[in-house]
């Protein structure tokens, strides 16, 4: 299967971007006129609700194709990277990603369609071939996805699909695929993560979590029961970033936790003649079990049943206080409907309770007060927060997803899942024709002393002003034969009275780019500006003929913000200040000599309005 794989990926990887988003659509659209043959498959598998096999398992899985149908081939385009003018003036560095090849996936049974195809369509977008092995628990949904697969006319062997029992599973590993990527629990994980690393294969990891709720006495009540109880007790549980641990200010501790065992009392639970329904049974026995002796440990050590109902078994929901911290349900990873509850004084109390476990994959926090909301998500150790919602943040296809500490490593969802799926290469290209370049032999003692001239004023004390010193001149000590020799060029900046920011600079020695289009430009950059008149050294420009752009960057996102005309926004200048005109202005209107000696030229920017 490995080797087949390879063979269809390289093909596949020939094959133009245009051509692999067609192909993928097919899926796509095979996947969703499927949909109800999926769901059933999916029920019959797992026993979980219809509804949320359609949401939580189809309509993702689509949402995510979607996004990257619209967004890969952009994301995955070679783009040029930043270099310091400097030291590499004479270059051009350009990044591409390529992908690892055969990428092979497993995939748990909670929502064996999302957490299996989700990482799976990453891959085949970045250009990987794709072994998946789905859960044992799901062979109705394995050999419909074989059948939507053959259906959809995939190119042979680029999507193969296994169901093979865990016992069996590390074998894959063994057949030296390109890249791992695992969901599932933590005892698992560690073991796949240790077999791919005896064989130095690359993995992601999204793992279990121990996700804490922190409900503020300022939250919206009935918005906070009805979030609390989906995130606890949807998919019975069965969900990684479920709410396993509930803190709720002290001053309405009481009131809350009796309108939340209101709520749980009204959740429908699957019967035996198939009638729909909010909860399903565990559908893995070695889950209950190990779940029945983790309430057990905690009743054992003084934990309290807050819950009405008398069943202990885990099979329905349970709500326990006093848990000591120690007790298996904290300390250990937990499957099912089961919810610790704690209350609570202050914010910092609250932050370090929650944040005092091994696990860090998700959270939430409920309050009205937005400010404190970002306080507390700054401070939370959860790769993944939601305020005021709880699970949905997930499903968003353009954010990141993973997991910190004992909840795994790497990301993916978004732009970040396919930069994982991927290798990035970095490529300089050198425009020099000079036979000499400064760090080449030979060796010499004015080199040596040149270099150390140069380490002195950029890197010791307020380095920061040394750019607008001797530096270029320094360099070009060493690299004259490089370049024709010109001279210093300083701008006197005029700034409108009220605006701050980073000036950014670019200089331009033909009208190709011109006025904004900084990757055609010769040389380009930030700096930091006060007062409204800046006078500022750009340093040693050859002979030749120029034109500056300049704006100011106000709210610092490193780019010019323009209104949908493409009027700027934010404050703008160009050399020689030509008089305004419909559109930017011409290379030739502001257009300057560079000769050998010094240049001064004087901008004064304009906001439009």
């Amino acid at each position: 299967m490995m080797e087949a794989a390879r063979a269809a990926g390289r093909e596949w990887w020939q094959q133009a971007p245009d051509v692999r988003r067609q192909t993928l659509s097919r899926l796509a659209a095979t996947l969703a006129a499927k949909q109800d043959d999926l769901v059933t498959a999916i029920t019959q598998d797992t026993g979980k609700p219809a509804l949320d096999a359609l949401g939580g398992d189809v309509l993702v899985t689509l949402e995510h194709m979607r996004y990257y149908h619209r967004h890969a081939h952009k994301l995955l385009a070679p783009r040029g990277i930043h270099r310091d003018w400097l030291l590499f003036h004479s270059t051009q560095f350009v990044e591409r990603f390529e992908p690892h090849g055969v990428v092979l996936v497993y995939g748990p049974s909670n929502y064996p369609l999302q957490l299996s195809m989700v990482p799976a369509v990453t891959a085949l977008y970045a250009g990987n071939a794709v072994v998946l092995k789905l859960s044992e628990q799901a062979p109705r949904l394995s050999d419909l996805l074989r059948q939507i697969i053959a259906e959809a006319q995939l190119p042979e062997h680029l999507l193969q699909i296994t169901c093979d029992q865990a016992a069996t599973a590390g074998s894959y590993i063994d057949a030296r695929p390109d890249f791992v990527c695992f969901t599932g629990s933590c005892g698992n994980g560690a073991q796949v993560a240790e077999r791919a690393a005896r064989l130095l294969i690359p993995t992601l990891m999204e793992l279990g979590g121990k996700d804490a709720a922190i409900v503020f006495s300022d939250c919206n009540l009935e918005r906070s029961i009805e979030g609390v109880l989906y995130g606890a007790f949807a998919n019975s549980g069965q969900v990684c970033v479920g709410i396993k641990r509930l803190y709720v200010e002290q001053s309405f501790y009481a009131t809350f936790l009796r309108r939340l065992t209101e709520r749980i009392a009204g959740l429908s639970i699957k019967a035996t003649d198939g009638t729909e329904n909010d909860l399903a049974p565990l559908s893995s026995k070695p889950l209950l079990q190990r779940l029945q002796a983790q309430i057990a440990d905690a009743l054992a050590r003084g934990a309290e049943v807050v819950t009405d109902s008398a069943d202990l078994s885990g099979a329905t929901p349970l709500v326990l206080s006093e848990v000591p911290c120690d007790a298996l349900l904290l300390q250990e990873e937990s499957f099912g409907p089961v919810l610790c509850v704690f209350p609570f004084k202050t914010e910092a109390e609250v932050v370090g309770l929650a944040n005092d476990s091994n696990f860090a994959l998700g959270a939430s926090i409920w309050t009205s007060d937005l400010a404190k909301a970002r306080r507390v998500a700054t401070k939370m150790r959860a790769a993944n927060v939601a305020v005021n919602d709880v699970i949905r943040n997930i499903a968003n296809p353009a954010a990141s997803f993973g997991g910190n500490q004992s909840s795994g490593y790497g990301r993916y969802h978004g732009p970040a899942g396919l930069f994982a799926f991927s290798r990035t290469k970095s490529i300089m290209y050198n425009k020099s024709t000079s036979p000499h370049q400064p760090n080449w032999f030979p060796f010499t003692a004015a080199k040596y002393e040149a270099l150390r001239k140069i380490i002195r004023l950029r890197h010791q004390t307020f380095a920061r002003f040394s750019r607008f010193f001797g530096i270029a001149m320094l360099l070009l000590g060493i690299v004259a034969a490089q370049g024709q020799q010109g001279g210093h060029i300083h701008i006197r900046v005029t700034i409108p009275d009220g605006l701050k920011g980073q000036l950014a600079y670019s200089i331009f020695n033909s009208s190709s780019g011109f006025p904004q289009h900084t990757a055609k430009a010769f040389r380009h950059g930030f700096l930091a500006v006060g007062a409204p008149t800046n006078d500022i050294d750009l340093g040693e420009l050859p002979k030749g003929r120029y034109a500056v752009s300049l704006y100011l960057d106000e709210n610092g996102n490193h780019k010019l913000d323009s209104g949908w005309l493409g009027i700027p926004r934010e404050a703008v200048g160009v050399s020689r200040n030509p008089r305004p005109r419909m559109g930017p202005p011409r290379f030739d209107d502001s257009v300057f000599e560079m000769g050998d000696k010094d240049l001064t030229l004087e901008i004064t920017m304009v906001k439009p309005r």
